[in-house]
């Protein structure tokens, strides 16, 4: 799944927008459905993983334990995402690249925190805004993160961080997920992991007790629709994380 030009993503993903809407089996561990071209990331890792051969995904991926609800104002809370390398080698140099997209594209860079546990510590989050309106997290640590390593045949879990500001815009959000590898002056698209569903709310605004946000096949199966925003979402977010993920030059 070679990274090619930035510039042919969009277009890509547009017309791959029956098949990201379609449910499939596992589509929360983002196995993929082959070969699909993303961003050049210039970087200073060597990293590798896998064969090269295969058409699916080598890294499964998903996202758990998220909320169902956000209050605007509030601490940070706490959602996962599970890695693991379906290759018989270790994967190197992986950056998360998270997309948020809002019903009303009214969100903006400032009304998120967001951080994530590394081996270093916790990080921060590198938030930035697409031509489309959507929220785009790159887990780079500003600049200072290598990527995460993962063994082969093994998992990883990413410990997130997120909170909204007080001004925050309420609404539903749809957050989906692609995992980058920095490779020389270029590289993969290695996972993504399926939609995770949110609505940001005020601080007085009523929740159902116990309600957890809900992530994996069953959310595919009921928003085909869904799933095509997510895949330009993911689309325009990957040509903005080749952004943030590039290595100034020295």
């Amino acid at each position: 799944m070679r990274l090619r030009k930035a510039l042919a993503l969009t277009a890509v993903l547009s017309a791959a927008l029956l098949a990201a809407a379609a449910p499939t089996a596992g589509a929360d561990i983002g196995t993929g459905g082959g070969a699909r071209p993303a961003p050049a990331l210039p970087s200073r890792a060597k990293a590798t993983c896998g064969d090269g051969k295969s058409t699916a995904f080598p890294i499964g991926a998903r996202i758990r334990g998220g909320p169902a609800v956000y209050r605007t104002g509030g601490g940070p809370q706490t959602w996962y995402l599970d890695l693991t390398n379906t290759t018989h080698s270790v994967c190197t140099a992986i950056h998360p690249v998270v997309v948020f997209t809002d019903k009303a594209r009214a969100l903006r860079p400032a009304h998120l925190r967001m951080e994530f546990d590394a081996p270093g510590g916790t990080l921060p989050v590198s938030l930035e805004r697409s031509d489309r309106d959507e929220i785009i997290a790159v887990f780079d640590g500003g600049d200072a993160f290598p990527g995460f390593t993962v063994a082969a045949g093994g998992s990883l879990t990413v410990k997130v961080g997120l909170a909204f500001a007080p001004d925050a815009p309420t609404g539903e959000v749809v957050a989906d997920a692609a995992l980058v590898q920095r490779k020389g002056d270029d590289g993969d698209w290695i996972g993504e992991a399926g939609g995770y569903r949110f609505s940001v709310e005020g601080p007085q605004d009523p929740v159902e007790a116990g309600s957890l946000a809900h992530t994996g096949p069953r959310d595919r199966a009921v928003g085909a629709a869904a799933g095509a925003v997510a895949a330009l979402a993911v689309g325009g977010g990957l040509v903005i994380g080749a952004r943030r993920l590039r290595v100034p030059a020295r």
